[in-house]
């Protein structure tokens, strides 16, 4: 289906190409109240995000925070390319915010808070490229309807509120996809150096985010006709990346040959950090444990009756969602690579590598989350508004109301859901206690 160049979806990478006479066209800016909305959500996300942010004690994941942050400033950037590292980059950005903000509980969870709140203005500017806006209110704006589910969603909401590194990678993730979509749509070198940039930070940030560049990999290839025009930038890209991803190579070879030479998983080096964002388990194991985290958080016994309108939204997204994009399969193509593309390469390299072998409930309550591709979250997000985008088209003004009582129910089980499990904390490791902070003051003057 062609459609005109004057289409409300126009801007998509894998619709028809702008006019000859208006090649370089930037696609239109967000109306003005388009804007507002945005930023009133960015607020009351951040708000969100503030309550309660002190009212946990400190769990193991964040004293490991303070300690690898805390170790001499050559041995952390040594760690860039020595095997075994992980989030490097966190524990280098970690080093001078507690340095000059005190290793007090507040501070350092609320950088968490601002990295979750940029990750919730990105989100806006990553759905105005990949799904269309056709109006201005909230049913028919899909880019605002899906960051305001990202906003609320209990999964975000508990990593926007530990102070550990995934509220940061989801900010990175998405600051990752949006750099390669500019670059797509502007072309540029620089474009692309700055993609390069950005992803290579992400990796070093949590190395699970490498799986970015596959995912990226598959968009190229579903933007057709924009592809045929952007290989030469794209392609240079993809060889620029083998100097940051370089180190990860040998970080590799020593996963895999400690795998095969029997390691012993319990061992206590960072490599466990990793480890414990690995899959152990079957693929439908993996799949279901994923859905669920991102459809209900970390609530426990549930009956699953009440994930049926968020599953009812999510496949009508999926299955039906190609709709509001003119009839393109591809465009839904590329959110569904987004989404299980991670999960199936993370079910491969659980294959690959034998230390993986063990059952997760061996290796820790941690393995279950797989917080690793806490990324995928965004793509979810964008099927639940497609979901009620297409709900609203297909009944007329009946589809009006369900649309609106199906997000309303996703809003208020959200909260429910946040608001149970705020006070458990579920990332405390086996044998790992709770502890105060006053320990730990002074430990970063040096």
């Amino acid at each position: 289906m062609n459609l005109p160049f004057e289409s409300s979806v126009r801007f998509q990478l894998v619709q028809t190409p702008a006019p000859r006479d208006a090649p370089h066209e930037r696609p239109p800016g967000p109306p003005k109240a388009q804007q507002r909305w945005m930023a009133f959500v960015i607020l009351i996300a951040f708000g969100w995000r503030m309550v309660g942010l002190i009212a946990r004690k400190l769990v193991q994941v964040e004293q490991d925070t303070i300690l690898l942050a805390a170790r001499p400033i050559g041995e952390t950037v040594g760690a860039l390319v020595a095997p075994e590292q992980n989030g490097t980059i966190y524990y280098l950005l970690m080093r001078p915010w507690l340095q000059f903000f005190g290793t007090d509980l507040f501070a350092l969870r609320y950088f968490s808070v601002l990295a979750s709140a940029i990750a919730i203005a990105l989100m806006w500017q990553v759905a105005r490229r990949m799904v269309p806006a056709v109006g201005s209110t909230l049913l028919m704006n899909l880019p605002l309807l899906s960051t305001l589910f990202l906003a609320f969603n209990p999964l975000q909401l508990w990593y926007s509120q530990e102070g550990g590194s995934y509220a940061l990678v989801v900010a990175l993730a998405l600051l990752s996809s949006w750099g390669w979509l500019q670059a797509m749509w502007y072309s540029g070198y620089v474009r692309w150096l700055i993609y390069l940039v950005i992803t290579s930070i992400a990796i070093y940030t949590q190395v699970m985010t490498a799986l970015l560049l596959p995912v990226h990999l598959v968009w190229f290839l579903l933007a057709n006709p924009l592809n045929r025009q952007r290989w030469k930038g794209y392609g240079l890209t993809l060889v620029g990346f083998a100097l940051p991803i370089l180190p990860l190579t040998g970080w590799g070879g020593h996963l895999l040959t400690g795998g095969a030479n029997g390691i012993d998983p319990g061992s206590g080096s960072v490599l466990q950090n990793v480890v414990s964002d690995l899959p152990a388990t079957p693929l439908p194991e993996i799949a279901r444990t994923l859905l669920l985290n991102n459809a209900q958080g970390f609530l426990g016994s549930i009956s699953h009756f009440w994930l049926i309108p968020i599953f009812f939204l999510g496949l009508t997204g999926l299955l039906v969602g190609y709709t509001e994009f003119g009839g393109r399969v591809a465009n839904v193509g590329m959110l569904a690579t987004w989404l299980i593309l991670p999960v199936l390469l993370l079910y491969v390299i659980s294959l690959v590598a034998p230390i993986f072998s063990g059952p997760t409930a061996q290796i820790g309550e941690r393995a279950a989350q797989f917080e690793g591709v806490i990324w995928i979250a965004p793509a979810f997000t964008m099927f639940l508004a497609l979901g009620a985008q297409v709900m609203r088209r297909a009944y007329g003004k009946l589809g009006n109301w369900l649309a609106l009582g199906l997000i309303a129910f996703v809003m208020v089980f959200w909260g429910y859901s946040w608001l149970e499990h705020a006070q458990r904390p579920i990332n405390t490791q086996s044998g790992a206690s709770e502890s105060s902070l006053h320990s730990w003051r002074g430990y970063l003057e040096m």
